[in-house]
Order: C-alpha cells, then sequence, then structure tokens
C-alpha cells in the first residue's frame, strides 16, 4: 500500500514479540506473509504482535499532556516536544506522523489476522474456540485504531465530514487501488460499530479476564467511548455502567498500586511494555531525573488534593522510585496552590519502579472513566440529576475535598463538572486536549506556566489557544499526501 512504507512491500517480513501475556518474549519468531503460519498457535502469535505493533498511544498519551494546560515546560527541557507544547505542529511534524503511521501499522497486521482466520483448519475443539477468540480481538483492535485516528484526525464527528481512509482488508500491491480517498467519519464509525458488535458477540462467550488483551469488558468500554464520541448518548450510559459493574472502581492503596504495577485495579485494557518498546513516563521526564515538563500549576490549582487518592498518583511524592522528593504542596484557603513556583512538581503516574524508572503499561480504559461518560452522557442528555450521581460516586470513591451541588442549576453547570473532574481523575492519561475539542473549550495558561517568569533556563511559551482552533485537530501528515495519490493537498484539514 502506497500510504504507508510498510505496507507497499510485496512481500511483508514482520518481526512478532510473541509471548505469553506479554510477560515472556519470543523475539525469534519470524512470519513471511501467511505462508509461515501452520496452526492457530502461530496465528495467535500474529495477533499478539498485532497488539505489540501499536506505538500510536503513546503520541495521544504526549500531545494531550505536553500539548495541553496539564504541564509547564521542565527546568531540564532540551527542547524535547516544545513544537507540540506552543500549539505549532504542522503537516510535516513527526508527533502526527507517528501516531498516523503506527496505527495504521497495526491495522494492516489486524487485517492479515482476520484475512487468514478465514476458514482456518483445526484439529480440535480448543483450537476452534481460540481460533474464535483470535477473531474477535482483532475486530477489536481494528476498531480501536481506526477510532483513535479519527479523534485524532477527523475535525468533527459530523457523520458526512471528513474522516480517515477505511483500512478494512489487506491491501496487496499490483492487485488492489492504492489510491485511497479519505472516507467520511460516518463510513469509519459504520465499520467500528459493526467490528465491535461482532467483537463482543464472540468475546461475551469467553471467559477471558486479561487487561493485556481486548475481552468483553474492554470491547463495552470502546463502545462506550464510541457511543460518547460519537453523540449515542443513551447507549454510553448503558454500556459504561455495564463495564462498571463488571469491574467496579477501587481506592486507596488498591488505586495508588494500579499506577505503580501492584495490581489491576479497575484496569479493563491496557498496553503492556517493556524496556525494548519505550518507557513511557520519559514523555515527562528523563531516568536521570531530568524534567522535561512538570505539572502545571494550573492543574495543581484545580486538584485540591487534601485527603484525595490521586494525590500520590497524579503527583511524584515519593522517596524509594526517585531521589528527588518533591516539596510538600502548601494550599491556601481557596484551595490554590502557594509557595515557590520554581519547584518542579514530578509527574507521578508513570513513575515505574526503582530498578526500571519510567517503565509502566499504559492503561487504555478503566472504570473511572466509563463512570465520567456515564456523567456527561447524562448531562448531555438533561439527566442532571443522574450526571451528580455519577460525579459524587467517584468523588467520594476518590476521597476528594470537592463538593458536588446539591442540584445542578443548568446543563452546563454538570458538564463544567464533569470536566472539571475529568481533569483531575484522567490527568496524563490522553484525554485533555480531546476534551476541551468536545466541550468547545479553549486553552488559557497561567503567566507561571507558559511565561518563565523569573526563571532564565526554563524558557517561555504560548500561552493560549482559543476555543474551535484548528490546532485542537491533527494534521494530514505531508507524506501521506505525497504518496498517495487518494489524497491531495485540497483534502487536508482546516487550517494545515
Amino acid at each position: 500500500m502506497k500510504i504507508f512504507k510498510t505496507l507497499s512491500l510485496t512481500v511483508f517480513l514482520l518481526g512478532l514479540i510473541a509471548c505469553d501475556d506479554f510477560t515472556e518474549f519470543d523475539r525469534d519468531f519470524i512470519l513471511s506473509e501467511e505462508g509461515s503460519i501452520e496452526d492457530v498457535a502461530d496465528l495467535e502469535r500474529l495477533l499478539l504482535g498485532t497488539y505489540n505493533a501499536n506505538g500510536s498511544y503513546a503520541g495521544i498519551l504526549s500531545i494531550n499532556s505536553i500539548g495541553t494546560d496539564e504541564t509547564r515546560i521542565g527546568l531540564g527541557n532540551r527542547g524535547q516536544g516544545l513544537q507540540a507544547h506552543s500549539f505549532t505542529l504542522n503537516t510535516g511534524s513527526g508527533e502526527p506522523l507517528g501516531i498516523y503511521n503506527s496505527a495504521y501499522d497495526v491495522l494492516d497486521n489486524a487485517n492479515r489476522v482476520l484475512r487468514t482466520a478465514v476458514d482456518f483448519p483445526t484439529e480440535s475443539e480448543a483450537e476452534a474456540t481460540l481460533l474464535n477468540q483470535v477473531r474477535g480481538e482483532a475486530l477489536a483492535v481494528r476498531a480501536w485504531q481506526h477510532f483513535d485516528l479519527l479523534r485524532m484526525f477527523a475535525p468533527s464527528f459530523d457523520a458526512n465530514g471528513p474522516g480517515v481512509p477505511l483500512a478494512d482488508r489487506v491491501f496487496v500491491v499490483g492487485e488492489d487501488d492504492l489510491s485511497i480517498p479519505r472516507n467520511t467519519v460516518g463510513e469509519v464509525l459504520t465499520l467500528i460499530n459493526a467490528d465491535l458488535t461482532e467483537a463482543e458477540g464472540i468475546l461475551s462467550g469467553l471467559d477471558l479476564v486479561s487487561p493485556n488483551r481486548f475481552n468483553v469488558n474492554g470491547v463495552r468500554a470502546l463502545q462506550a467511548r464510541v457511543a460518547l464520541y460519537s453523540g449515542n448518548y443513551s447507549d454510553a450510559v448503558t454500556i459504561a455502567n455495564q463495564v462498571v459493574a463488571a469491574v467496579p472502581l477501587v481506592s486507596g492503596e488498591n488505586y495508588i498500586n494500579m499506577f505503580r504495577g501492584g495490581s489491576t485495579g479497575e484496569i479493563i485494557f491496557q498496553i503492556p511494555r517493556d524496556v525494548t518498546n519505550g518507557r513511557i513516563g520519559t514523555i515527562w521526564s528523563d531516568v536521570n531525573q531530568d524534567v522535561f515538563f512538570s505539572t502545571s500549576i494550573d492543574l495543581l490549582n484545580q486538584m485540591n488534593l487534601a485527603g484525595d487518592d490521586r494525590r500520590n498518583v497524579n503527583l511524584d511524592l515519593e522517596d524509594v522510585i526517585t531521589p528527588r522528593i518533591s516539596n510538600e504542596i502548601l494550599l491556601d484557603e481557596n484551595g490554590d496552590v502557594i509557595g515557590d513556583f520554581t519547584d518542579e512538581w514530578i509527574v507521578g503516574k508513570y513513575l515505574g519502579t526503582a530498578t526500571a524508572i519510567s517503565l509502566n503499561n499504559i492503561i487504555v480504559f478503566r472504570s473511572s472513566e466509563m463512570v465520567l461518560i456515564s456523567a456527561e452522557a447524562n448531562a448531555r442528555q438533561g439527566n442532571l440529576g443522574a450526571a451528580r450521581t455519577d460525579i459524587n460516586t467517584l468523588r467520594t470513591t476518590r476521597g476528594s475535598a470537592v463538593t458536588t451541588p446539591a442540584t445542578y442549576a443548568d446543563q452546563n453547570e454538570a458538564l463544567m463538572d464533569v470536566l472539571a473532574e475529568r481533569r483531575v481523575e484522567l490527568a496524563f492519561e490522553g484525554h485533555r486536549l480531546l476534551d476541551l475539542k468536545r466541550f468547545g473549550q479553549g486553552i488559557a495558561r497561567l503567566d507561571e506556566d507558559c511565561s518563565g517568569t523569573g526563571i532564565a533556563s526554563r524558557p517561555a511559551t504560548t500561552c493560549d489557544l482559543e476555543p474551535g482552533s484548528f490546532r485542537f485537530t491533527f494534521p494530514i501528515p505531508q507524506a501521506e499526501i505525497f504518496a498517495n495519490d487518494g489524497i491531495s493537498d485540497a483534502d487536508q484539514n482546516p487550517g494545515y
């Protein structure tokens, strides 16, 4: 396929990482086209390699953090991420290209699994069950990647608006027309929903519990997120609550341990990481404790951390994993942070361990997001009492000192409360830029977070991004336009 270098090979060679739940790796397993898949176990290894090939979610985490008001430039920054932080990404920038190419790499792998699974021979009932499971997971992965592409590259979720090219099959050089236009958002959503419906039907009959691969709860979590973004609010509430009933919220040490690798807690689906595929925490801090981006003073002001479980998750306040100990947070009577703004408030969500600093699995779906999806969808339907119950349930579980109003005065008050809670609960997890875009909000950084006031070594950056700015949507990479005759400069997203 001309669109992507990895898809333009007539003979596709893929070095796969095969494993048992991503704990033991066989890096010598190589596939050369489907001819190397001799049994269902080989096909499962291709699926596991498909999971492991995902690199786009790290880019989504990055841009939704350093490209928003979640962070300020750290004193150890040596130039990394400054283009995203200053809202100056363009069609040649690496961030959009990395997300775009990685997602389509995974889509190609998933489609190869699905193509090979058709009429694949099995020799036992166990093999037939595994084949069915592999197919269900591959459908879920395909839906997941298409949806993330829409979130990042579609200007809106208007069904008739420009989406992304559909990759619903394996494209073969010499056999297919490789001039691939952008499909509409509606066309992409149709495939996403069809894939998820089929995947749910397959996986709901299987007893799968690991969050490292799609099970029925992971499929439903994705369905809830898709329903929210596409305006199917009634479905979003129903499905989100179904997931929370299956994977309840956790609190206290169980919540903290979820981010320290000690338990799965409320994790529904995650991307396992090891040292070979990147330390996700190095988006914010180097392993030598140089801070590239620290928590913004603005975000600190919103957290009201007294007694809140999220205090020891969103911030690095320990002295076991990292030698640097952040100072105790001082709050004034209004809950705002006071003190020396030269302090580095280190992002604590991806600290790793003392022997593997910054190495964490990437949590894609967890139950707290489902509660917030239910709250937002209820609010958007005018069910303000139900929205309040959802928000209050989460705040009570976390030990938050924020008081939920007895009643919301109107829909806007409810939605702003949802947005505020999403900012604290889902900080650094890949949602902030997308949330602001969906809520029609802009970015207005505090002076302390953008001007470098009083600190010569902290560079100034752009303070504001107006609501509705074209920069809330990524550009179609210029490399794609050069390579794909189906997309021209006229098909580029507005503003770029």
